[in-house]
C-alpha cells in the first residue's frame, strides 16, 4: 500500500470572460480593441470592436489529496487464484485564483465556467478489481465508484442565491465492469476476451452543468459515461 500527500501550486490557464474584462478595464483593457472615438462625442472612447478572449497565464491553482494504491495476492487453492486491486484518490483542498486574486474552493461540487475553468472535483473516487485466474480462465469484477458533488443552480435560478445550490446535489455515480477471458483456444498464442461493461446499464446521473457548462444535456461528460451496457469480444493473437 502506497500512501502519499502532496500539495501543489500551478499556473492557471484559461480565457477571461468578457463580462470579467469590461469590469477591469485597467487590468485587461489591452485585450479591447475600439474603434477610433467619435468626433461628436467628445472625451467617449471608441466603440468596442473586438474583445480578445484567448487563453491567458493568470492566478494559481492549489490542490491537496491521499492517492491509496494497494494490491492483495491471495495464496492459490483448487479452485484458482485471487487478487484483490484498489485504487483510490481523496482530495483535501482544491481551490483557484480568480481573476481578482480571489481564492474559490471547487472542492466536491461543479464549477461553472466564469473563468474558463469548469469541470467537478469529486472529493472521492476508486477502482476495486478483483480477480479469478485458473488455468487458461481469467476473470475480472470492477467496480468504479465517484462520490457525488453539490450541482449549479438551474438556469432559471438567482445564482447569486447562497441556498441555490443546497437543494441540489448530483448523486454518486458507480459502474460495474466483467471481463472473462480464455487463453489456449487451438493455440496457445490466442487470447479471447469477453467484456460487459456497464454490467447494471445505469443512466449517469442528472446535473444541471449540463447544458450550461457543456454542449451535452442532462450529465456531464468529464463525470459520467453516456454509455449504457455494452459488450466486447476481442480476439488477440501472438506470432512468434
Amino acid at each position: 500500500m502506497d500512501l502519499w500527500s502532496v500539495d501543489l501550486k500551478n499556473t492557471v490557464v484559461f480565457g477571461v470572460t468578457p463580462a470579467a474584462i469590461l469590469a477591469d478595464p485597467a487590468r485587461f483593457g489591452f485585450l479591447i480593441t475600439r474603434a477610433a472615438p467619435d468626433a461628436t462625442c467628445p472625451g467617449c472612447p471608441g466603440r468596442i470592436v473586438d474583445i480578445f478572449q484567448g487563453n491567458l497565464n493568470l492566478g494559481e491553482t492549489k490542490v491537496r489529496g491521499v492517492d491509496v494504491d494497494a494490491r492483495w495476492r491471495f495464496p492459490s487453492t483448487s479452485i484458482g487464484a485471487f487478487t484483490l486491486t484498489f485504487n483510490g484518490t481523496y482530495i483535501d483542498k482544491y481551490e483557484f485564483q480568480n481573476v481578482d486574486g480571489t481564492w474559490q474552493s471547487i472542492n466536491g461540487m461543479v464549477n461553472p465556467i466564469v473563468n474558463g475553468a469548469g469541470g467537478v472535483i469529486p472529493r472521492w473516487r476508486h477502482f476495486l478489481t478483483i480477480g479469478w485466474r485458473r488455468n487458461a480462465w481469467d476473470v475480472s469484477l470492477m467496480q468504479q465508484y465517484q462520490r457525488g458533488y453539490a450541482d449549479l443552480p438551474g438556469t432559471f435560478e438567482d445564482p447569486t442565491d447562497p441556498t441555490a445550490t443546497l437543494n441540489h446535489h448530483v448523486g454518486d455515480y458507480t459502474l460495474y465492469h466483467l471481463y472473462t477471458s480464455y487463453t489456449g483456444l487451438y493455440s496457445k498464442n490466442l487470447k479471447l476476451t469477453f467484456a460487459i461493461r456497464n454490467l447494471f446499464d445505469t443512466a449517469p446521473p442528472y446535473t444541471n452543468a449540463g447544458g450550461q457548462n457543456y454542449f451535452q444535456s442532462g450529465y456531464d461528460p468529464g463525470y459520467a459515461d453516456p454509455r449504457l451496457r455494452s459488450f466486447i469480444l476481442t480476439a488477440t493473437y501472438k506470432f512468434k
